[in-house]
């Protein structure tokens, strides 16, 4: 009752994709939606890029300019006394936040049932949008009657929101909005709507009274969510102890609509859990995995740019019945792990 690893991980890394820009460099391929449509299997994939840096002394990022329409590259004298930097993601400079990379979102296509991925050239999705001057991040993809609805975290000077596009063939797509404001994250739609509504689940800050968990919402329309429930919540010292968040589309089975979630222990080390809940109220937990099942042991997971993490917002099952989870390994590369669901179903029982 285990998550089998692909034997060609990492499937996607860095030297895969090109940058978008001459002069450009990519940092991370990583935290992939995942779909099947026209006979392939599709991974909307966050490529973390930035100019390169002049040298050693130099830092170097990138943002859209809303005012401008256009991006601005941003050049730092690592000594400078204006500068923060003690993350390799972000940094802090005339007491403005910014990331060291800008994330736009690419298409990776399989035609050969997951055994090899190629990019396309050109991005999918980039930042546009006052709200997305930081960039978009970590999609999820969700097939809801007969439309790819796709949501992704957003980033700005107006801080970390949730928005939403749909598309009919993944060539198109069309911006719908923002779905939730500030530092909720890691939002997960149904595949269909329940007592006549859309649900979903989400992920706000808890501040200092409750660390970040799991609630479930509706809509009628997927852009106004209201009847907010908490769903699931940490667990201390455990593997999910420090913060805990929806992975991939809930998949409908007879046992509950189940759930392949991601937690992080207080140390801040990122598994993968397995839960089901309850089929026409799913703000209620029937029962969820007391370990996890999946979790960072090989170097391409335990090293990167942040490291002993596992993180999926995407997953397929086929007609046999297995299921393959897309994950960015220690925020650097794409891997795949695959299993039945009736093992899920089995490991969220214990």
């Amino acid at each position: 009752m285990a998550f089998v690893r692909h034997p060609s991980n990492p499937l996607l890394s860095p030297r895969d994709v090109k940058p978008t820009h001459d002069g450009w460099e990519v940092l991370c391929t990583f935290n992939p939606g995942a779909a099947r449509h026209g006979g392939e299997i599709l991974l909307l994939v966050r490529i973390a890029e930035r100019p390169t840096a002049g040298d050693d002394n130099e830092l170097a990022t990138c943002f859209f300019d809303p005012a401008k329409g256009d991006m601005i590259t941003l050049r730092i004298d690592k000594k400078d006394p204006d500068l923060i930097y003690d993350d390799p993601r972000v940094f802090t400079y005339k007491k403005q936040g910014y990331l060291t990379s800008v994330s736009h979102l690419r298409l990776a296509r399989s035609r050969d049932g997951g055994k090899t991925f190629t990019f396309d050239d050109t991005p999918a999705m980039i930042g546009d949008r006052p709200e997305e001057m930081f960039g978009i991040e970590d999609p999820r993809i969700t097939l809801v009657e007969g439309r790819y609805y796709i949501n992704y975290s957003a980033i700005s000077t107006r801080g970390v929101v949730t928005s939403l596009a749909v598309t009919d063939d993944f060539k198109t797509f069309k911006k719908l909005g923002v779905m939730f404001t500030n530092n909720n994250k890691d939002i997960a739609i149904f595949p269909e709507r329940i007592r006549g509504q859309f649900v979903c689940r989400h992920r706000p800050d808890g501040g200092m009274f409750c660390k970040p968990s799991v609630w479930t919402a509706y809509s009628p329309d997927m852009i106004h969510w209201g009847r907010h429930e908490q769903t699931l919540t940490c667990t201390p010292d455990t593997w999910e102890g420090g913060r805990i968040g929806c992975g991939a589309p809930p998949i409908k089975t007879p046992d509950g609509w189940l759930e392949i979630y991601h937690a992080s222990d207080e140390k801040g080390r990122y598994c993968l859990g397995s839960m089901l809940s309850n089929l026409d109220r799913p703000e209620k937990v029937l029962t969820r995995s007391g370990r996890a099942v999946l979790e960072p042991t090989t170097d391409y997971e335990t090293i990167g740019l942040y490291n002993n993490a596992i993180f999926s917002n995407g997953l397929t099952v086929d007609d046999a019945g297995v299921m393959t989870v897309y994950y960015g390994a220690a925020d650097r590369v794409v891997a795949a792990a695959s299993c039945k669901v009736s093992e899920m179903i089995a490991a969220a029982k214990k």
